[in-house]
């Protein structure tokens, strides 16, 4: 008998699991590249197994590598951005349902499309999303003057914004980006341009972590402002993470956070991120379903055939 029941809790952890498998997942937080640097750990992430992360030898096979992850997660909706138009031109016209695109910035920090440019591909639908906005990587605040122009055709045109908060890989302002500063991702930055446009649809990338309690402030006085979880799921250890987000769900915002993998050169991430929003302890199985999907499905307001298609 006791066999029996041990067999019987089996055939029922399978079903579960396979259920949960088979759920649509969004995914509000990925990056396409033009080229990649081969062979590369990511060695500052937080756990040992995300630690040993290796990116591909090149932007082909990392390119098949991120659709074999999605398949795998059964994710049916990626916003992938990327400072090459080029990149996101290859992964639009590859996967058109699959992916939504955003521009990023160029190597001096502006956007890599004009505010007319950004109309005309956005009614073209060769682009989707201003963002993610890295302007913290070249010293520039959210509501540099640069900037405005951009919000308001994307506030006009309803186009998602969405900024990078929060911190950035490790050494960053001795090798990569010498003008990152940490105090410039924090999401209170951004208040100046939600006041001067209220209609935007916008959300902050990384929850703004380690700033979460400005994250709180401004997601509680501005309603329509959404996060993502991004590259928190991996890139911290799993206790941070976890503290983060129980903050965010205990002040009432489990409705507008969104998954995100922000799997940069590391397609593997994307597995790793996906199971740790789903071994998530304090998480009810509706609220995860609410971050792997249905916020981001409100936030890009996707129709109900869309929705429909993706839960097949």
């Amino acid at each position: 008998m006791k066999k029996y029941y041990l067999v019987l809790l089996l055939i029922i952890s399978i079903h579960c699991y396979s259920q949960e498998s088979k759920l649509p997942i969004i995914d509000i937080h990925l990056h396409a590249y033009q080229e990649v640097v081969p062979n590369l750990k990511a060695s500052w992430a937080g756990e040992s197994y995300a630690k040993e992360l290796i990116s591909p030898e090149n932007a082909a096979i990392h390119f098949q590598n991120v659709l074999e992850e999605m398949e795998k997660n059964n994710i049916k909706l990626a916003l992938t951005s990327s400072s090459s138009m080029k990149a996101l031109t290859i992964w639009k016209q590859s996967q058109p349902e699959l992916f939504l695109t955003g521009i990023q910035t160029n190597e001096k920090g502006k956007p890599i499309l004009s505010p007319d440019s950004l109309k005309v591909y956005f009614d073209k639908n060769k682009v989707n999303a201003l963002g993610e906005l890295g302007l913290q990587y070249f010293g520039i605040t959210p509501n540099d003057a640069m900037m405005e122009p951009y919000y308001q055709v994307a506030e006009d045109k309803g186009i998602p914004v969405c900024l990078h908060t929060g911190l950035g890989p490790p050494g960053g302002p001795h090798s990569f980006a010498p003008k990152f500063r940490t105090t410039l991702g924090k999401p209170t930055l951004f208040e100046p341009v939600l006041v001067k446009h209220p209609k935007l649809k916008a959300f902050i990338a990384h929850a703004g972590w380690p700033y979460i309690s400005e994250t709180i402030a401004m997601m509680y006085i501005y309603p329509q402002l959404y996060t993502d979880i991004g590259v928190l799921t991996w890139a911290l250890p799993k206790k941070a993470f976890y503290s983060a987000l129980k903050q965010l769900i205990d002040a009432g915002f489990g409705k507008r956070i969104m998954f995100g993998t922000d799997q940069m050169l590391w397609p593997k991430a994307v597995s790793i991120a996906v199971k740790t929003v789903n071994d998530t302890p304090f998480l009810s199985d509706d609220e995860k379903r609410d971050i792997l999907y249905n916020n981001a499905a409100r936030f890009l307001e996707l129709s109900e055939k869309t929705i429909s298609l993706h839960h097949e």
